[in-house]
Parts: C-alpha cells; structure tokens; sequence
C-alpha cells in the first residue's frame, strides 16, 4: 500500500455530534412540573416537533440515541417513522442536576445505582432499542450522582464514536445535555450552555480528539 494511502486510513476521521433537546412541553411553557405536563407537548412544542422532523429528514446520521424520556423519544418518533429508522436508548441521557446549589454539597453514592426497567410506551414500540447493559434507568439522587451520570455518558459517547467518521444525534435535555456538551468540549459541566427547545447543535472532532461547536 502506497505511503500516502496508507497514512489516509490510519488517520482519526471527524466524528459529528448533532445534539437536540426535545420539544417544547406544558410544564416548560407554564412552569408547573408533575406526572401530567412533563411529558405532553404544548402546542407550540407539536409545531416544533414537525419542523424538527422536516429538518432532520434533510440531514444524515450514522447513530441515532435517546433519552428514555418519553418527551424525547417522542420528539425523535416521527422522525424515525418517516425515515424507517430506529434509535438506541441510553439511560445516561435522561435528565438530571436540577438540584437547587444549596443541594449540592451531598457527595454521589459510593456505586452507581440501577432502578427499574426501561420501557417503551406501546405505540412507540418498534421504533426503539435498549442498548445491552442499559437496560435500566440510572438511579441518581444528588446533584453529584447526576453528573457522574452525565460523565458516563460523555464516556460512552468519545468511547463509541471518537474519532470514528460518523455523525450521531443525541437526543436528550437542556441541563443534563447541556453539561454533557460542556464535557465533550473539554470545559467542566457548569451548566452554561442550556439548549433550547428542539434547538439543533453540532459538535465536530478536530485532529486533535477534541469536539468543537459550529
């Protein structure tokens, strides 16, 4: 193999992020959080869900994964069903750290904790897998169990498609998204970036191994 070939296949080939937070839902437009509004879309979030799914059919991606909520995955369901395409769920994707300051002092727990089992509402089914080993949703308490969580997944995604040439979209949350970009940049997780509702980001990997913004 020619010198000049062979150093073009050992090179690290660009890994795109494309990061979207879910549409827009009762308790974002109002405020009020509980069982009823945190996951059903206003009506201005169902309009952002079709102009997402229009946007997203205009692009290309190798990997799709989602937050196990059920406002992200049903924020990327459309999509996949226009597409016939099917997306991964990460457990470490699901939102975390909305902890007041005055909450956050409290060390994580000394392991990871497991909770109960994922599952994919039943009009969803078929659209969704559980990736093997992240079966269950990610017990986390404190504000430092969140950000180990959000690490894991940080993890998981430099571990899985770093420096890899494909393009992933990540699916996720504006505060526990937010930090996982934060990470993926190399800055410490502080919360600075909040994604807006269905607001498209992307991330590119530089020779270097370090994602960067635009």
């Amino acid at each position: 193999m020619p010198l000049a070939l062979a150093l073009l296949v050992l090179a690290p080939r660009s890994t795109e992020i494309i990061f979207v937070r879910h549409g827009e839902t009762v308790a974002n437009a109002t405020g009020h959080y509980n069982n009823r509004t945190i996951n059903a879309f206003s009506e201005r979030g169902k309009k952002q869900v079709e102009a997402l799914t229009v946007k997203l059919r205009g692009m290309k991606f190798d990997t799709i994964v989602v937050s196990p909520s059920e406002r992200a995955l049903r924020s990327i369901a459309p999509y996949l069903r226009a597409t016939h395409r099917t997306a991964t769920i990460w457990p470490e994707l699901l939102e975390c750290c909305s902890q007041p300051p005055s909450a956050r002092s409290k060390p994580a727990s000394p392991k990871v904790r497991y909770g109960s089992k994922i599952t994919v509402p039943k009009d969803l089914v078929g659209l969704f897998t559980l990736r093997p080993g992240g079966e269950r949703y990610i017990d986390a308490p404190t504000f430092n169990d969140g950000l180990r969580q959000i690490k894991m997944g940080w993890q998981l995604i430099v571990h899985d498609f770093g420096n890899s040439g494909k393009t992933v979209l990540v699916v996720g949350h504006s505060i526990e998204g937010g930090r996982m970009m934060e990470m993926l940049q190399g800055k410490q997780p502080l919360g600075k970036l909040r994604p807006g509702n269905t607001e498209i980001m992307h991330f590119h990997q530089t020779p270097d191994g370090k994602f960067v913004r635009g």
